[in-house]
């Protein structure tokens, strides 16, 4: 039919200071009718629990020290919810696709809009890169943007 569902979920056992903790869960619902290729439409709604999600160690030792983390990480929540069509560009060796996003927290909302070229069928070179602007919205402070340019893979 098109659905998947996926969740996950990460969570620090143990710390010397009982009072630090570090916990993330997310599920996402993704609706693909062709997951086998990136044309078409593609719908996503997820939410996520408390800190990271993924990431195992490395989100652990992310850039915040945990110490930092302990309040936020175990009262955070966030919706997001993505849209993305694919077509064929030229000459259908390559998928050309926009995706536009929002982000929703209790006081944030992140707005972005983007475009992905990625390749169809396999060649001897290999190029991937998309092009995203971001908006952030946060109460009590001015809004943020942010472009990012995406070289995803380059192989040859």
């Amino acid at each position: 039919a098109g659905l998947s569902l996926d969740v996950s979920g990460r969570t620090l056992i143990s710390h010397g200071n009982d009072h630090l903790k570090d916990q993330g869960f997310a599920a996402s619902l993704t609706f693909d009718p062709d997951p086998s290729t990136e044309r078409g439409l593609s719908l996503s709604l997820g939410q996520e629990w408390g800190g990271l999600s993924q990431g195992g160690l490395d989100a652990l030792f992310a850039h915040d020290p945990l110490a930092r983390r302990r309040g936020s990480s175990e009262s955070t929540t966030r919706w997001t919810v993505e849209a993305a069509y694919g077509v064929p560009a030229f000459g259908e060796r390559f998928t050309s696709s926009t995706h536009i996003s929002l982000g929703i927290a209790l006081d944030t909302r992140d707005y972005s809009v983007g475009w992905r070229l990625r390749p169809e069928v396999a060649s001897t070179i290999d190029l991937s890169f998309g092009l995203k602007a971001n908006r952030r919205e946060s109460d009590g402070a001015a809004p943020e943007h942010t472009v990012e340019l995406e070289a995803v893979t380059i192989r040859w």
